[in-house]
């Protein structure tokens, strides 16, 4: 029996169309060998460093070699002995970049100090939703203030403290980086607990950049052959087979959201990709590795023709330019593949916010929540508002002396996510179909003006109040006065305009770049589906 029945756009002999742009496009932006079967620990027991399997790919280094807690290289602070209002927090590595940038604003403005345990999203949902606490003397990470360390930079490693001995700590915040429903054996949070949908965090394909002179783009047909039949696939591109050696392959463990999405994203469950052994190494040499910047290393260190791997997309553009490029990537039932951004050189993500590129998840933060729920710790409060870009967020305890408001939004582009605001799409789960969104506080223009070399639309005015915003305009917000986006009517040949199905979302016209492979030949079953994964 056919596992899937996804409509396949691909055929044997499908037109080319060259990686340039579909329609002409307004691009923005300029940029700038791992052990084999390394699965990686979640690093949660006692006395463990929690900074191994850092995703930073900005010269960050948390892991088990984080710098002392003590300035003079003595043993680490007690967690609790840190100054202001301290807040333990459980997070998926991939927001590691936020957490440094957000943290350092944190303690020099409001008095706060985060202390966080960097971790796998499906190890800490369920230990949010049980009250499960961190083990006594447990190293974590804390971000020093400008006046412990004026030299400090996001490129440097955190701190170290230890929590208390005793009974454990009690974290008051998860931040997941995908659907917590992806995440096996886990059901809807208890009562008392409530996700707060934070920035999007999207994944990608990267491979050398050797090899992206041949290969630009990967549809999710073949990604679910390659991964799910590793030297078995079958899938040819001009002839040749393609992406066949499982020890090429450069993925995260399956408690990772970086795997986890990907894989529902691509039709595979997270242990169909990984092919998992008791021992946490794989069953036919596919690499499965601690951290984000190991697949970064492993992929551009590759000499190989048929290496591929998996990574956050804000890794990505710290990154670029350095060895690796990026796929676009065609979901089921797409015509075209696309990048995250409009063009290879963009920091749009134009393409992620109007539904072209599907493989995202929201970060999803938890936490003790009222009935209306809003959480019930007043700092864990002010920093969701901060990441949601909830107007008028301030710290419980006001601004330390000399404190300013903090740009919680401006953070969140600055490390390459997107904001939730700045969103036209959303979906119910990870690989599940797309709907239109509309933001009650829409920041697209505002997300626009931050993203490097980025180009705001003539609707984009500024504003102090509503009456300086025409007709036209849904409001002003955060100095912009914001208007329904409206994309083109005509694109790339074929193109659907958008009827508000999955199809005619990402399948509508665009002016982005646009990819779509000739010479590819995908097995199919008899009625057309795909067939199951026989690695």
């Amino acid at each position: 029996m056919n596992r899937f029945h996804a409509p396949l756009f691909f055929g044997s002999a499908l037109a080319m169309i060259a990686a340039g742009y579909a329609c002409s496009s307004s691009s923005s932006g300029n940029n700038g060998g791992p052990p084999l079967n390394e699965a990686g620990s979640d690093q949660t027991s006692s006395g463990s460093s929690s900074g191994a399997g850092s995703s930073s790919g900005t010269g960050s280094s948390s892991g088990t070699g984080s710098s002392s807690g003590s300035m003079e290289g003595g043993p680490a602070p007690s967690c609790d002995s840190l100054p202001g209002t301290v807040v333990y927090i459980e997070s998926g590595d991939t927001q590691e970049p936020l957490l440094k940038l957000l943290g350092r604003q944190l303690r020099d403005n409001a008095n706060i100090t985060i202390v966080y345990q960097l971790t796998g999203s499906c190890t800490l949902t369920p230990n949010l939703y049980s009250g499960t606490k961190i083990p006594p003397n447990t190293n974590m990470l804390y971000i020093p203030s400008t006046a412990e360390d004026s030299a400090w930079t996001t490129k440097d490693p955190e701190r170290t403290c230890t929590t208390a001995a005793g009974g454990g700590t009690a974290p008051v915040l998860g931040i997941s980086a995908l659907f917590t429903s992806s995440c096996a054996g886990i059901g809807q949070p208890p009562t008392g607990i409530g996700l707060i949908n934070g920035p999007i965090q999207a994944y990608t394909f990267i491979v050398p950049t050797a090899e992206f002179a041949n290969q630009t783009a990967i549809t999710a047909p073949e990604a679910y052959y390659a991964f799910g039949d590793g030297m078995n696939n079958m899938v040819t591109y001009n002839g040749a087979n393609e992406w066949n050696v499982p020890t090429e392959f450069y993925l995260r463990p399956a408690t990772k959201s970086t795997l986890v999405s990907t894989a529902y994203n691509i039709g595979l469950t997270p242990k169909e990709m990984t092919l998992a052994g008791a021992d946490g190494g794989s069953a036919d040499g596919r690499r499965l590795l601690p951290a984000s910047t190991d697949v970064l290393n492993g992929v551009k260190n590759s000499t190989s023709m048929q290496a591929i791997g998996i990574l956050g997309d804000e890794v990505y553009d710290a990154n670029r330019g350095m060895g690796v490029n990026v796929l676009a990537f065609a979901a089921f039932g797409q015509q075209y593949a696309f990048y995250p951004d409009s063009t290879t050189d963009s920091f749009d993500k134009q393409n992620i916010r109007d539904g072209h590129y599907v493989d995202w998840s929201p970060t999803v933060y938890i936490a003790a929540v009222d009935g209306n729920g809003a959480p019930t710790d007043p700092t864990v409060k002010y920093i969701t508002d901060l990441v949601t870009g909830a107007p008028g967020a301030a710290p419980p305890n006001g601004y330390a002396d000399g404190g300013a408001p903090i740009d919680g939004l401006g953070d969140i582009v600055k490390v390459g996510l997107t904001p939730n605001c700045a969103m036209q799409v959303q979906k119910s789960g990870d690989g599940k179909p797309l709907s239109p969104f509309s933001p009650a506080t829409p920041c697209t223009c505002y997300f626009l003006s931050k993203v490097p070399n980025g180009q705001l639309p003539a609707s984009c005015t500024t504003c102090t109040s509503p009456s300086d915003c025409g007709d036209g305009s849904v409001g002003c917000f955060n100095g912009y006065c914001e208007t329904p986006p409206v994309g083109p009517t005509t694109g790339q040949a074929g193109c659907m305009v958008s009827d508000g199905t999955n199809n005619g979302i990402i399948n509508a016209c665009t002016n982005a770049t646009a990819i779509q492979k000739a010479n590819l030949v995908i097995p199919a079953g008899p009625d057309g589906g795909l067939l199951p994964p026989n690695p």
